[in-house]
């Protein structure tokens, strides 16, 4: 692209920091959506995240969102909630009345989703139903007004009189509203809420928090009100010749320039403050009337941040008197400048870690504080799906000298996930038979659960029944608890930087790569807290974490080698289980069944039944078994009316059960391919001796060779991974 191309393309487009008004021109904007325009930032951060939607489980599609300066925040669906509902509350009380502070571990997300929450204003407020305005003081030159202020006698038409289309060569001074003061703050306050009362009578819920909210009982900033008033007495009492000096200017949120969203580091400075600029050589153009007035500029993060969002970063590792100031500015919605009480229409958020928290909790002023603040716990994601989608940017980056195999990433993340959890306790349980089975869980079994991946398949149908229902008390468990789930264990931040570290030792990492450098970590104690917990049964027990995640992730290769060995199960499942189904519900209801033969009707087939059931393995008592089968159709039918049953669809468990019938036969297979594994190899990295004749046969070199290139298509294995991991079963299982 020319550089005149360029010029004329970004000639071309709508900038909307450059879209100013008149204040009659905005009032029609106003008219046309009044809704709109009537938003606090509760308001306006509640409509923006709603804006980019809400998915099926309650998060919001925002967090998902992938930007370059922003990551996707994955999981922490209860904090976006939270966060959500915190807006809802400030929408009923009429302003943002508490201080969010984010709590929990180190590298939990906190950060990234202020981020995120930040990004999503900054794009909101670039779209046409996110537009944000405020306004500035325009003073002519003396050419084109007289009189009034104290010049001549004449005044420039143009535009209604206002001053606000006026080129820069026209004017002589602009005061802008450092504040970024609402335009509706401009109408005097009964005739505002005249005009709210009017344009929102049909939006009840709004109406009645914008009626709590600044918009309705406040007032324009200081120097403002000071302007305002000044400009009236000349005016002699004339609105309209006063207004005439405003430009509604819309603005956009960016947190680079500091517009309506500010980040507070923890270094020591006031965050709001004022300087005198009466005497200000540029401000000498301004009219008589206003260079009389003892005008002060608001400085400070706080004032840049109005009308949007102040994130404190690790706050409370900032001296208290630092941030005393909330106390009132949390009660009142306004902070005190040396005497001059300003309204602020601020989200107030922040960060920390339990470490500060703990401390700050010893403090005599935490009472006070803890009235004023709303703490969000963010620990440690528990969802393993959730733990994986964080790192899959970083396995995609680092691929041309890396490749994960699959599950290789999906066991370092369980591990990561094992390491947060807690043995569950019957005291914490009501339901007795809940207790017993969740008591009983593995921490493997309880990621696979918390995943929704699987249940454990030596449960019951009874017991995998209670343990769904009880899904929200296992999960929940240890909220409210001082050491909860998530606040200890391996860390992202931790995690990141093992995916690097393999990555710099393996070519082709695979999930046994994964256990030998989770072997060597878990001796490193001095490194990570967590390895120094004592242990609970399986729990806080990293040695016994990498045997169970190693025994799952074999039973897994394990099925995927055998679906590649090319044999061919000639049974048909669906009309097996189908048969089955139709038996037993014949028997459960007394009556006969139809032989699809001859045609008549005829008992259900007791050995048919019993083979069956020997077929699946069946160890529980068969009539609770097939009560639970007939049970789950009648779920599936009414939930799915006249869609035709596909028995594998619903019950795929018994596909898997009926499978492992099929194992004997893939075994031989199998000690076939261990046996010559081996000279397969060596031909593979031509380390034969020349003159050495190789003992594979063109048959076992073939089926070697189509196992490996199955695997690689199927399952995505590159060659010399899948070979790895087929010599590593072999080892440990055949």
């Amino acid at each position: 692209m020319s550089y005149q191309d360029w010029i004329n393309q970004a000639s071309e487009q709508n900038d909307a920091n450059l879209e100013t008004l008149s204040f009659s021109d905005y009032m029609e904007i106003f008219e046309k959506n009044p809704r709109q325009e009537c938003r606090p930032t509760y308001e306006y951060i509640r409509d923006m995240l709603n804006h980019y939607g809400v998915n099926p489980d309650g998060s919001f599609k925002l967090f998902q969102m992938k930007h370059p300066d922003s990551p996707a925040v994955h999981g922490q669906i209860k904090v976006q909630q939270s966060l959500y509902q915190n807006l809802v509350n400030f929408s009923e009380e009429g302003f943002n009345n508490k201080f969010i502070l984010l709590i929990g571990p180190n590298g939990s997300s906190k950060s990234s989703i202020v981020n995120k929450l930040i990004k999503g204003l900054e794009e909101y407020s670039e779209t046409e139903s996110g537009k944000l305005f405020s306004f500035s003081w325009i003073f002519p030159l003396d050419t084109y007004v007289k009189g009034s202020l104290g010049l001549t006698s004449t005044i420039r038409e143009s535009h209604n009189g206002s001053f606000a289309y006026l080129e820069d060569k026209e004017i002589s001074a602009i005061m802008p509203s450092e504040l970024k003061d609402h335009p509706l703050l401009l109408i005097p306050k009964e005739f505002r809420q005249k005009l709210i009362d009017e344009a929102l009578k049909k939006d009840v819920r709004l109406l009645a928090s914008i009626k709590k909210s600044y918009l309705y009982r406040g007032d324009l900033s200081k120097r403002n009100r000071m302007i305002y008033d000044a400009l009236l007495k000349n005016y002699k009492g004339k609105h309209h010749d006063v207004l005439k000096h405003i430009r509604i200017e819309r603005f956009s949120i960016s947190k680079r320039y500091s517009t309506a969203a500010v980040t507070i580091e923890p270094q020591i400075h006031v965050d709001a403050r004022m300087q005198q600029i009466t005497m200000d050589k540029r401000l000498s153009s301004l009219p008589p009337s206003l260079q009389s007035l003892n005008l002060f500029s608001l400085q400070g993060e706080a004032v840049l941040a109005n009308r949007g969002v102040l994130e404190y970063s690790d706050l409370l590792k900032r001296p208290l008197d630092a941030y005393k100031y909330l106390l009132m500015t949390m009660e009142t919605g306004s902070i005190n400048l040396q005497g001059i009480l300003t309204e602020l229409d601020i989200f107030f958020i922040g960060t920390s870690n339990e470490i500060h928290l703990s401390a700050f909790k010893q403090h005599p002023d935490f009472n006070s504080f803890k009235g004023r603040f709303n703490f969000i716990t963010v620990p440690y994601l528990l969802d393993v799906k959730h733990e994986e989608k964080i790192y899959s940017d970083q396995i995609e980056g680092i691929k041309d000298r890396s490749l994960f195999s699959p599950h290789a990433l999906t066991a370092l993340c369980f591990f990561a996930v094992m390491s947060r959890l807690r043995v569950c306790q019957t005291k914490n349980y009501n339901d007795k038979k809940l207790a017993n089975i969740a008591t009983n869980l593995s921490p493997l079994e309880k990621a696979l659960y918390l995943a929704n991946i699987e249940m454990p398949d030596r449960l019951d149908i009874e017991s995998k029944q209670i343990l769904k229902q009880g899904f929200d008390e296992i999960l929940n468990e240890y909220v409210n608890d001082g050491l909860y789930e998530g606040k200890f264990g391996l860390s992202p931040r931790d995690m990141k930087h093992i995916i690097y570290r393999l990555s710099s030792l393996h070519k082709n990492v695979t999930f046994v790569e994964v256990l030998e450098y989770l072997q060597y970590l878990i001796q490193k104690k001095s490194e990570y807290d967590f390895l120094n917990m004592a242990p609970q049964a399986d729990y806080h027990n990293p040695s016994r974490y990498i045997d169970l995640i190693k025994e799952y992730n074999l039973n897994i290769f394990d099925k995927e080698l055998r679906n590649s060995l090319g044999l061919v199960d000639d049974r048909s499942y669906e009309d097996y289980i189908r048969r089955y189904v139709e038996n037993i519900n014949a028997l459960n209801k007394g009556e006969k069944i139809k032989n699809s033969t001859t045609g008549k009707f005829v008992d259900p087939d007791d050995f048919f039944i019993k083979e069956f059931e020997l077929a699946i393995g069946l160890k529980e008592d068969s009539k609770v078994f097939r009560s639970h089968l007939l049970s789950k159709l009648g779920a599936y039918s009414l939930d799915n009316r006249g869609r035709t049953i596909v028995y594998t669809e619903v019950f795929p468990d018994l596909v898997n059960r009926l499978q492992e019938s099929f194992r004997s036969e893939q075994k031989k297979v199998i000690e076939n391919i261990s046996r010559n594994m081996v000279f397969f190899e060596a031909e593979y990295a031509q380390t034969m001796d020349a003159n050495q004749t190789s003992p594979l046969s063109d048959d076992n070199r073939k089926q070697i060779k189509s196992v490996l290139a199955n695997l690689e298509k199927k399952f995505g294995y590159t060659e010399g991974a899948a070979m790895s991991l087929v010599k590593f079963l072999i080892k440990e299982r055949y």
